[in-house]
């Protein structure tokens, strides 16, 4: 499985700059508050590695796994561990970010070590979400029949919930993270666990379907 992930995220060395970009947007919205810099972090580390459908395509890697000693769960299970490998280092770089943030940002809300942990655990939903949402379809469809809907549409009602639920009247994130702090053990393992069961219907609903399709 690892030599897999290995093939896939060396398929991808043409799209490594693109990681840059990470960095740089997460320093310019960092400028309006520290907060955002987890989840964004997450999100955009986690739409990098749709690319590697793209690369597979393009490539017709399908053809190249099938022919090798391998099962095709392990080609799902190694893309979804590629997957949560960014995904984790996006939330890292974005809360290494923060203190850098909180000396330029035009928000006054400074993030403790509870609400940092809460804003992980947020985002670990986010990333699974995500990924229930866009790793069946592309696994169905492939990446140019399935990016409209397996990346595109789930992308653009993403980011418009994250801006709806940022931008709510009452500082609804801030009640949040007050609520998280307060009933921190409970928030903190509810939403790992719910993280954990979507992740796993995920990615038997992508092993199912990767084991049916036909190139």
């Amino acid at each position: 499985m690892l030599k897999i992930m290995k093939l896939d995220w060396n398929a991808l060395k043409y799209y490594h700059i693109r990681l840059l970009i990470i960095p740089l947007t997460l320093l310019v919205l960092g400028l309006f508050s520290s907060i955002y810099l987890v989840p964004l972090g997450v999100l955009l580390s986690f739409s990098f590695s749709i690319n590697s459908f793209l690369v597979e395509e393009k490539s017709d890697l399908n053809r190249l796994y099938l022919t090798l000693p391998i099962k095709r769960s392990h080609v799902v299970l190694s893309r979804y561990l590629l997957s949560l490998i960014l995904s984790a280092s996006g939330a890292l770089l974005g809360l290494s970010f923060m203190p850098l943030a909180n000396l330029f940002s035009f928000s006054k809300w400074y993030p403790d070590f509870k609400w940092s942990l809460a804003l992980l655990s947020f985002s670990s939903l986010l990333y699974a979400l995500m990924n229930l949402f866009m790793y069946p379809v592309l696994f169905k469809l492939g990446y140019q029949k399935g990016k409209i809907w397996g990346f595109y549409i789930p992308t653009i009602l993403i980011c418009l919930a994250l801006n709806a639920f940022l931008l709510a009247k009452g500082n609804l994130i801030f009640n949040l993270l007050v609520y998280a702090s307060e009933h921190f053990n409970t928030v903190i393992c509810g939403t790992l666990i719910s993280s954990a069961a979507v992740l796993t219907v995920s990615c038997l609903l992508s092993i199912r379907i990767y084991s049916r399709r036909e190139f």
